[in-house]
């Protein structure tokens, strides 16, 4: 992503140059798992920034960090987001990861701008750091400048562009995010979603994005402009209520009937259809921590139909045993799914 953390924590404060969140966010548009990465990041810097004590000497702690920096961002984020699957946050140990070291950076990086900039709210950066992102299992929900609500899932974001409000009303968004926008037609309000543009006309829509599915958007009410990009060209379609449009990369939007099942994480509703084991994979990582592994392709095409309302992650590893009709072995974050024996 980007040997400076410098120049992370001011993307990550919303106080980045064009320049920098430009080259940061093409990056992000291309590796989606890196995207997720920094979402996790940013949840714990948040943390870590509401408890950072007020006798702290952050100079050093920043001399400190600069001289442990030694190895990709991208390890030490990847081992931030092993520590957000826990159920709590748990006191830093004596001997620091390289990846708390990065995030002590972060949050001294925001100390340093004043106690108005480092106000935490559930575990999430502050809108006046122009980017919330929530950790595993986390639901939250702000709004933003405009009045527009935002309701945001587990281990998703939003960021808000320099200049929110001024002229035109530019946010980025990732997993999954629900919008009721306030409607103003002399400042548009859009939505970018891994390169996704959603142009609000007047509506209250969700946003999902990952890896898998692509982008998908559901019109609960009003309706929306969706321009994607295949192959370089601009491929546009609106949105009506009762609407949904998917974009995969490199493929042109479709739409669908709008199922009511992809606002029922809202109400924390795990609800799956016949959905495809790699989709569920993406979800059990959001809500429960769970990195699901299929070891056996004889259950590679197999499809989950189950709900779930809050319950533990044993349970829902038990009820998937039973509908799949397939061994599942969890080993801490890892469940591991093999053909019955």
């Amino acid at each position: 992503m980007t040997n400076d953390w410098d120049t992370l924590a001011r993307y990550i404060a919303g106080e980045s140059s064009a320049q920098e969140t430009q080259e940061i966010e093409a990056r992000l548009s291309a590796t989606p798992a890196d995207r997720e990465l920094l979402d996790a990041l940013v949840s714990l810097t948040g943390q870590m920034a509401s408890d950072v004590p007020s006798d702290i000497d952050v100079e050093a702690a920043l001399k400190s960090v600069k001289g442990r920096w030694n190895e990709p961002i991208v390890h030490s984020i990847e081992a931030a987001r092993n520590r957000t699957r826990r159920a709590r946050w748990l006191a830093l140990p004596t001997a620091i990861a390289a990846a708390a070291m990065l995030a002590v950076g972060v949050a001294g990086y925001l100390a340093l701008r004043g106690p108005d900039k480092t106000s935490v709210q559930r575990a999430a950066v502050a809108p006046s750091a122009q980017m919330v992102a929530t950790g595993v299992g986390a639901v939250d929900s702000l709004r933003l400048p405009d009045g527009t609500l935002a309701v945001i899932g587990p281990m998703s974001s939003i960021k808000l562009a320099s200049g929110f409000g001024s002229g035109r009303r530019n946010v980025q968004v990732h997993g999954d995010v629900y919008l009721e926008v306030v409607h103003d037609s002399s400042k548009p309000f859009t939505a970018n979603a891994d390169g996704v543009e959603i142009q609000d006309i007047g509506t209250r829509f969700a946003i999902h994005s990952d890896s898998v599915r692509g982008v998908v958007v559901s019109v609960a009410e009003g309706s929306v402009s969706l321009q994607g990009v295949n192959a370089g060209r601009s491929d546009g379609i609106i949105l009506k209520q009762g609407e949904r449009g998917v974009v995969m990369p490199g493929r042109r939007p479709t739409v669908e009937r709008a199922n009511p099942d992809d606002m029922a994480w809202m109400k924390r509703q795990l609800v799956f259809r016949e959905t495809p084991l790699t989709d569920v994979a993406v979800t059990l990582r959001r809500w429960y921590g769970i990195e699901l592994s299929v070891r056996d392709p004889s259950l590679a095409s197999r499809h989950l139909t189950a709900t779930f309302s809050g319950e533990s992650p044993e349970r829902v590893l038990d009820v998937m045993r039973l509908v799949l009709g397939a061994d599942i072995e969890r080993h801490g974050d890892t469940a591991i799914v093999r053909a019955k024996r």
